[in-house]
């Protein structure tokens, strides 16, 4: 009781001290986040003057993966923050340059950007200006965020127009003069032959021309610009899998046993058993398997030649029996055969498709809603019936008039090859009617008025119910799991990482090289947690953490750091070795050439005298040899009949007898030669540019703390 006297009575001290400890903590965050000093923790970058914000990039990352599916967020981040640096160091040429556009110019730029555009084309596939500006001004008035992203769009055309004339104006200043068309004529039409040995590198083992550490660290240091290297981190790693045990599996087996048969389960609403009547003697098996299935049912026929390896059982199974429980995709499933049917492969179709407001890729311009869709459909095929003239004319109307519904030829749909291409809705319809049908399908895209014009390739196929349940680890097994785990990561942070996994049964995966915006690694795919923590300051050598991924968890540990600058000798070696291996060899083969005579080169080498023929300087390649512009431009330097002194070459030690010489005649103009050497250059022009302007701007990079 004293002491808690004692903290009553010093209360307010206590709370002054932990105010402070806390506020102690934050600002420390702060410190390290960079908040509350010059680092700005809202800031993607910087390339030269130009800041680029967080929330700027974060729109324009959404907008560049809305318009491109299938790309990632860090995918979209590198491409954009590449044409960050391209837009900046060239905006800044622009204004240099004192480059000016009209806004005419912008428009016609962006007329073409979107000139293919569905939602912009009229009734007769021609771009519809009218079209565009409604959809701005719709954009303006109903949605202000993605009429801001327009906005920059519109400031990119201006920007790409601008960069389009100064690429113009460059190129146009790179003209070929008679002087240069001369040289680049002589070049690919002047030719020699000549006869040669060659003594090749690898006629000298490694092991006699080892290459020390030191060597390999004065190269790299007379030569920095080439060994730059970007900050990089070695991890390994091990999978914990969350994955269903034998008892598990078991369970679930039972749980499917009482869906198949008819089982008493206790209803809480009446709190009394009753009896429910199981897939097996269910009066309606598709909605009996629909209501307790995982995943949504194929209430199509289903072409027995695809049915999987597990579902072979399903041949021979009758009408209305059931067939498991079978282990299928990480499933158990068992499937009620309701109907057998011989239907057509593949089905030649044309539709004509009402669309509504909402519904997958409907036009922004149609406002009606599903049910007015649904009773312009039905009016249609009233109209139509089964009469194909009938359907031939509003087809061809529809065609030509997509402004109530769209008419298309889909051509041929194979139920064993493209039909997964389309919607469910659309192929059921296709495959449980007969060629001449005309009818109505509802699928995501709205009402399809369809005529089968055609059908083909009858295969036998199965109308099935089935009940699908994941076969998914227990809370029991999941935490047995997580126990194991933990143990794995205390006995690693004490231990060899290696010898653990061992005893633990899982395989260590080791990652070498990475960067800060890698993503990708192996067997996890797209993971940018594991890598931002590998890279955060924070975070050291030998340092371990748990992640928990989709398929269970995973302890990752550094076992390696370089920060950015000079490689390191271990990795330059794979570059600068053999560089320096052939340099010795190279020394170790010319100090025993003690004679000039091909043929006693040869001799003395064990190698054949080989003759080469037409050989230019613009493809300096010999045959046999490979591309050696050394050894070509000694030959070109030769009189006639002369021998050359040894010559390293990339392939190996050459020594050259000129044995012709073929010069092409001088003519009158060389404006040609000039014109095409001038042309190459200038399609090179621009990335040659933006590369050497990079190497001038200052740039910092901060993506991997956001993505």
């Amino acid at each position: 009781m004293a002491i808690l006297s004692k903290i009553r009575s010093r209360g307010i001290f206590l709370i002054i001290i932990i105010a402070l400890a806390l506020f102690a903590f934050i600002v420390g965050d702060l410190i390290r986040q960079g908040s509350l000093t010059g680092d700005n923790a809202d800031t993607i970058g910087v390339i030269g003057d130009n800041e680029i914000k967080r929330e700027s990039f974060a729109r324009q990352i959404q907008n560049f993966i809305q318009n491109r599916q299938g790309m990632s967020e860090a995918q979209a981040a590198e491409a954009l923050w590449n044409q960050e640096i391209s837009n900046t160091i060239l905006n800044a040429q622009v204004a240099s340059a004192g480059i000016e556009v009209s806004d005419e110019a912008v428009s016609n730029y962006i007329k073409t950007s979107y000139a293919q555009v569905p939602q912009f084309l009229d009734a007769n596939g021609i771009f519809s200006e009218a079209k565009l500006y409604g959809f701005i001004e719709d954009l303006k008035t109903n949605d202000p965020a993605r009429y801001q992203l327009w906005q920059q769009d519109v400031e990119n055309a201006a920007n790409a127009v601008k960069q389009q004339q100064f690429f113009t104006l460059l190129k146009s200043g790179l003209v070929g003069t008679n002087a240069s068309g001369k040289i680049e004529y002589h070049l690919e039409n002047d030719n020699r032959n000549f006869s040669f040995v060659n003594i090749p590198y690898t006629s000298i083992t490694d092991d006699k021309a080892a290459v020390s550490k030191n060597e390999i660290k004065t190269y790299i240091e007379a030569h920095p610009d080439h060994f730059q290297a970007v900050a990089q981190r070695d991890i390994t790693f091990v999978l914990f899998e969350d994955k269903a045990s034998n008892s598990d599996k078991e369970a679930l087996k039972g749980t499917m046993a009482k869906l198949i048969n008819d089982a008493t389960i206790f209803n809480k609403n009446t709190n009394s058993d009753e009896l429910r009547v199981g897939l097996a003697n269910s009066a309606d098996p598709t909605r009996f398997a629909n209501e307790n299935s995982d995943i949504a049912g194929n209430n199509s026929f289903v072409p027995i030649n695809s049915l999987s390896n597990e579902a072979q059982g399903l041949n021979t199974t009758e009408i209305g029996a059931v067939y498991g429980p079978y282990e299928e995709g990480g499933y158990y499933k068992a499937s009620r055969v309701i109907d057998r049917k011989v239907i057509m492969d593949s089905i030649k179709n044309r539709h004509i498709l009402v669309a509504y407001a909402g519904a997958e890729r409907a036009n922004p311009t149609i406002i009606r809603n599903k049910e007015a869709a649904k009773k312009v459909a039905d009016s249609l095929l009233a109209e139509i019936g089964q009469n194909k003239t009938s359907f031939d004319t509003q087809f061809t109307y529809f065609t030509e008039n997509t402004d109530l519904a769209k008419g298309e030829d889909i051509g041929w749909v194979v139920n064993s090859g493209n039909a997964s291409g389309f919607a469910p809705g659309f192929t059921k319809f296709l495959f449980e009617n007969t060629q001449g049908t005309v009818g109505i399908a509802e699928s995501s895209f709205g009402y399809h008025i369809i005529r089968i014009d055609e059908a083909t390739s009858p295969i036998n196929s199965l109308k099935l119910a089935t009940i699908a349940k994941k076969i998914d680890a227990s809370k029991a097994t999941g935490k047995q799991l997580f126990n194991t785990v933990q143990k794995f990561e205390a006995a690693a942070d004490k231990g060899n990482f290696d010898e653990v996994a061992k005893k633990y049964n899982v395989t260590t995966t080791p990652v070498t090289s990475l960067k800060s915006l890698d993503e990708t690694l192996p067997s996890l795919g797209a993971n940018r947690a594991i890598v931002k923590w590998a890279f955060d300051e924070e975070t050291s050598v030998n340092d371990l953490k748990r992640f928990e991924v989709s398929s269970g968890y995973v302890v990752a540990k550094v076992t390696k750091a370089t920060d950015a600058g000079l490689m390191s000798v271990e990795e330059a070696s794979v570059t600068v070795t053999p560089i320096l291996r052939n340099k010795k060899k190279a020394k170790m083969i010319m100090d025993k050439m003690k004679s000039n005579d091909l043929s006693a080169i040869a001799s003395a080498n064990g190698v054949a005298v080989q003759e080469a023929a037409a050989v230019n300087r613009k493809n300096p390649t010999i045959a046999g040899a490979g591309n050696e512009p050394r050894v070509v431009g000694t030959a070109f330097g030769l009189a006639l009949n002369k021998t050359s002194k040894p010559i390293a070459g990339d392939t190996g030690v050459f020594v050259v007898k000129t044995t012709a010489i073929q010069n092409a005649p001088d003519i009158k103009n060389y404006q040609g030669a000039a014109n095409e050497a001038a042309s190459r250059v200038a399609n090179q022009s621009t990335s040659m540019l933006i590369e050497a302007l990079k190497k001038k701007v200052d740039i910092t990079d901060n993506r991997s703390r956001f993505y």
